[in-house]
Formats: structure tokens, C-alpha cells, sequence
């Protein structure tokens, strides 16, 4: 189905449909809102727009990673379907930004995705990285992001929207877990040694999508929209409470990973002290 520009398919995960339920057509929140706050969370929808557009493509790299490295079939569908998923995220987050403008907004302009190269990699350790770093780092983390900003929503639009991105997104880093788990232990413990360059690098991304300086308030809170120093605290809660002890489930080495969050979790420059742990 094509809407606005962005494609998905009657084969997605819910028969071409665009969310599992119907959002609300009428959110009496949102209708409360002055319009510079709605302009505001506009921004904010139009924003999640465009990430999840990247993110789709970023999935793209990862379904062709998985058919490289021959891993399960229904891996590499789960990673066709997220493909499709983003597409219809996408599209979901322009519905409602268009909500709050209250007209027909255009979808945002398309985010440069950089691919990580992972210089000094083997191929086969590379399309894992890959596989990794999206799955296990950046949509565990995406899924505690969207659980934060569901905890603190009040308004009906928002939060049927949020719902529908955190159910897709808990199911995305299944994909990284599950291969993960499949590897040989010699291969874990080279992943092991990527593992604080991939997370320092992840949190950084996040954090610049969430700037210190954004603007907040008790309005936009309500809205999905929390305040940069909440989420930030959700960011690094999903390295902490999520990411580092499945990996320490894996018998990964984490000690770099758990002594650069212990020591403040800095992404102002690369974390090269905590390389040697």
C-alpha cells in the first residue's frame, strides 16, 4: 500500500493494514494543545518519520547479512517483515504528526544512513556486527525508548500510535538476540571485543536525536514527547537493565561495556580507556 510516498505490503504483519486497531479519530488531549505545542510534537512525529524510514533501510542491511551468513529461514523473514514494519512505522509517524499540524503533512527528507564498516573485521564477523549492532543494540534500545515515552503519555493518539511501534520493536531485536545465541562461543567472544565501540556509537545517535536542549513541558509529556534527561535515563537503563545482562546470559565479555556506564556513559569522545578492561 502506498501512502505518501512510503510503500508497504499487503504480505506485512497485518495484511496491509497500517496498525493492528484503528488509531482514535478523535483525541480531546490534542484538541487542548496551543498551536505552537502542536507544531511542536508535529516536529516531534515528522522526526520519528524520518528515523524509522533510516531504520527500514538499516534493516535491509540486515536481511542481506543474515542470507550471507545462511542463518535460520525465519530469520531472515523476521528481518523481510521489519523491513515492511519500518514502512508502515513510517507512515504511522507522519499520520500522526499530520494529526497534530492538523493538516496533510509531506513525509520528512530522507536521513543518510551510514553503514559501520568495522574495519579489521572478517566478512562473516562483519555481517554479524551488523546484525548485532541493529538488532541488539539499537532496537533493544528503541523498545526502551517507546516504553518510556508510553509510560508518561496521556493522550489517546499518542499512545495507541506508541503502542503500535513498541509491540513491532520488541519483536526486532528478537532477531539480533536469537542469532546471537545461535553462534559459537568462539565467534561471541569476537563479537565480545566490538561490543562498548558499537554501544558507545549507538547511544551517541540516540542522544543526538534527543538533544539536552529540546524543548519539553508537561504538555508534550503527555503526548509522548518526555524530557531529553528522561530518556536519556531509559537509554541508558536498556544498556544496564536489558542489553548487558543478555549478553552476560551469552557468557560475552562485558566488563568495558559495564565500566564505561558505571563511569558516566560519555559519548563526547570515543571510549578508548575502557578498551582493555
Amino acid at each position: 500500500m502506498k501512502m505518501a510516498g512510503v510503500e508497504y505490503t499487503a504480505e506485512g504483519r497485518w495484511g496491509g493494514r497500517l496498525t493492528r486497531r484503528n488509531l482514535p479519530h478523535f483525541d480531546p488531549a490534542l484538541e487542548a494543545l496551543s498551536p505552537d505545542e502542536r507544531l511542536q510534537m508535529a516536529e516531534v512525529w515528522l522526526g520519528r518519520a524520518a528515523m524509522e524510514r533510516r531504520v527500514g533501510e538499516a534493516f535491509e542491511v540486515v536481511k542481506d547479512a543474515l542470507v550471507r551468513l545462511s542463518a535460520a529461514p525465519q530469520l531472515v523473514l523476521l528481518a523481510t517483515r521489519a523491513i515492511d514494519d519500518e514502512l508502515r512505522h513510517t507512515e504511522l509517524s507522519r499520520l500522526v504528526a499530520s494529526r497534530f499540524a492538523g493538516r496533510e503533512l509531506p513525509l520528512p527528507e530522507r536521513l543518510t544512513l551510514e553503514v559501520p564498516r568495522h574495519e579489521g573485521a572478517s566478512p562473516g564477523l562483519r555481517d554479524t556486527l551488523l546484525v548485532v549492532g541493529q538488532c541488539v543494540l539499537n532496537e533493544t534500545t528503541a523498545s526502551a525508548f517507546l516504553e518510556c515515552c508510553l509510560q508518561h503519555s496521556k493522550g489517546v493518539l499518542a499512545t495507541s500510535a506508541l503502542k503500535e511501534l513498541l509491540s513491532d520493536e520488541i519483536d526486532h531485536g528478537r532477531i539480533g538476540w536469537a542469532h546471537l545465541s545461535s553462534l559459537p562461543q568462539t565467534v561471541r567472544d569476537q563479537v565480545g571485543r566490538w561490543l562498548l565501540p558499537m554501544a558507545y556509537l549507538n547511544l551517541r545517535i540516540w542522544r543526538e536525536y534527543s538533544p539536552a536542549h529540546a524543548p519539553s513541558s508537561a504538555n508534550l509529556t503527555a503526548h509522548g514527547a518526555p524530557p531529553a534527561s528522561v530518556i536519556d535515563e531509559a537509554l541508558v537503563g536498556a544498556l544496564t537493565e536489558l542489553i548487558i545482562p543478555g549478553l552476560t546470559e551469552l557468557e560475552m565479555k562485558t566488563a568495558p561495556l559495564a565500566r564505561w556506564i558505571e563511569a558516566g556513559a560519555s559519548t563526547d569522545a570515543p571510549p578508548v580507556e575502557f578498551l582493555s578492561l
